[in-house]
């Protein structure tokens, strides 16, 4: 077996010049209905059977299962024009000749609606060049050079905090060609700038960071390069990669969407600057990313994106910046807002990690159990997980969940009051999931029902409007409610109706039916509930409103939303 790994890691480590004459695409008035989605389902859906899953995937894989399919827009009466990546993305260096016939499938669909712009202080931007809707997908690409995070997480720097954007660069040496390097050449950084290590592990084992150096050495030895070019390189892969993360949002088929995560280097979505209240969001296909607007958009405006997950827009300022970890301090209106404003919850770093090992230690406590676990950290009560007493079985359900939690302690020597614990609003949601599931999984669908509704409704006063993860908190509820006789007519609310739009506005096209199909199909509902369900959400036509009214219709209690993050005194 270390044989084959070792020669399937000198095949990937193989040197395979990119030539970026190849990335073509084309400018169009309606990004979503040019892409032919039931090519680009059908290719996601072989690439996901499980007969397949039993090799190795790779990116190569994943881009020739997945193509970008077109419809025909040869005959489109002058809508559509082809473009080189060159003149698409507007940077002064490389070719600017027309792709032709024979090149291969289109790398990227944007919006004529669209247009980069260079602005002071900011640098490249793209701006709005007529007002747009809610819902309207202004550009969906392919990265340049990309990597999945199952095709490195077996080096032993994985968990080094810069790994992905060292495995990004490990793939940029392996793909490098003066092709690459001319189009590079007009992202930011102009120079090699200094990496901010605000949020690297002190404890972290100088001998990882070591092997980490080593692989990028290695990687780039073979490539006639300046050592200040690969630097400024290097900080390019790691203030401008973006991670694609296929199907996130649900709650099923977890290992086959984990195998698809990964990281690239976009030309033109690289030109989509952060705001903490950002005009899209992105959702990806395979290592295709499409970009939404998530509220109307005024034509002049800036479009922008999230960095961060969006679940962590709610949080502190300071640990916003920290999270960015880039080269700029934010100053979108939110930030704005709260400059010189008390951060209560940044002051005391001791904060409550529910990270893939906490939720797997929950998953192996009975249902029971690990309600009352999950209830137990809501409610921050550590003191008694970390001493428990033998027989007090509640007390012992606490430490399954709190032995796990990481710590990041930042007291001032001069504070004598104790510390405080601080949740998170978005590891709160994961606690919120992991309680729901194990309601259904006993048939309790009105407590189920409840934490639902509280994690839409956290989703809804917290989020980016109309966040993918809304689709999947309204379609639970939609279930567990059919599935219970008690709440049968509890209210006059349409979930199926809410889960249809949610998703119709956050993606750009109603895939619903195809994008859920597995979510249902593994729910613990019965086969007449899911019928109904079904029968429902192909009544459903999209609406287009305002959000403020979608969220109007959840009819959410105030003591149903919960808060964006919580203090404890530990």
């Amino acid at each position: 077996m270390r044989g084959k790994q070792k020669a399937q890691k000198a095949k990937r480590l193989k040197r395979t010049p990119v030539d970026c004459d190849d990335f073509w695409g084309w400018r169009c008035a309606d990004v979503a209905t040019s892409v032919d989605w039931e090519k680009l389902q059908q290719g996601l859906d072989s690439l996901m059977s499980p007969r397949l899953w039993a090799n190795q995937l790779t990116l190569r894989k994943v881009a020739g299962a997945v193509p970008l399919q077109l419809r025909d827009l040869g005959s489109a009466s002058g809508s559509a024009r082809k473009q080189s990546i060159w003149e698409a993305s507007k940077l002064p260096a490389g070719k600017a000749s027309e792709a032709s016939a024979s090149t291969p499938p289109p790398s990227f669909l944007v919006s004529s609606s669209i247009a980069m712009q260079a602005s002071t202080g900011k640098g490249r931007g793209w701006y709005a060049t007529e007002p747009l809707d809610t819902g309207v997908m202004v550009l969906i690409e392919r990265p340049l050079v990309a990597v999945l995070d199952g095709e490195w997480r077996d080096e032993s720097w994985a968990e080094c905090g810069s790994s992905d954007s060292a495995a990004l660069s490990v793939e940029l040496a392996r793909c490098y060609s003066s092709s690459l390097a001319s189009l590079l050449s007009g992202f930011h950084p102009q120079e090699a700038v200094q990496a901010n290590d605000a949020d690297s592990d002190e404890e972290e084992e100088p001998i990882l960071r070591d092997a980490m150096r080593t692989a990028l050495n290695t990687a780039w030895k073979p490539v006639d390069i300046s050592e200040g070019a690969r630097e400024r390189l290097e900080d390019v892969v790691r203030l401008n990669s973006l991670g694609f993360y296929t199907n996130s949002e649900q709650l099923c088929h977890h290992e086959n969407f984990a195998a698809l995560t990964g990281n690239g280097l976009f030309a033109l979505a690289s030109g989509f600057n952060h705001s903490c209240e950002p005009s899209l969001q992105r959702c990806s296909f395979g290592d295709l990313t499409a970009f939404v607007t998530n509220q109307p958009v005024a034509a002049g405006s800036e479009l922008c994106i999230s960095y961060i997950e969006s679940e962590l827009l709610c949080a502190p300022k300071s640990l916003r910046s920290q999270s960015l970890n880039r080269d700029f301090v934010c100053a979108c209106t939110r930030c704005h807002k709260q400059e010189g404003a008390p951060e209560e919850a940044a002051v005391e770093r001791n904060f409550m990690r529910v990270d893939a090992q906490v939720q797997a230690n929950l998953a192996l406590l009975p249902p029971k159990e690990r309600v009352r676990a999950v209830a137990a950290a809501l409610e921050g009560h550590l003191d008694e997980a970390e001493e428990p007493e033998e027989e007090e079985e509640e007390a012992v359900e606490e430490v399954e969940v709190a032995s796990a939690h990481s710590r990041e302690k930042d007291v001032s020597e001069h504070e004598a009051k104790a510390p405080k614990v601080v949740l998170l609003g978005k590891d709160a949601q994961e606690l919120r999931v992991v309680q729901a599931q194990a309601f259904m999984q006993m048939q309790e669908w009105e407590s189920a029902f409840q934490v639902w509704r509280q994690n839409a409704a956290f989703s809804c006063h917290h989020c980016p409007p109309f966040d993918e993860a809304l689709v999947v908190y309204a379609m639970q509820a939609a279930l567990c409610k059919a599935e219970s006789s008690n709440l049968a007519g509890a209210d006059n609310i349409d979930y199926v109706r809410l889960a249809v739009e949610a998703h119709c506005r956050a993606f750009g096209v109603n895939n619903f039916a195809w994008r859920y199909a597995k979510e249902v199909e593994e729910s613990r509902v019965s086969s007449e509930t899911k019928n109904l369900f079904w029968s429902a959400a192909r009544r459903e036509a999209p609406r287009i409103r305002p959000f403020a009214e979608a969220v109007r219709d959840w009819c959410f209690k105030p003591d149903e939303v919960p808060p964006a993050f919580q203090s404890f005194t530990s």
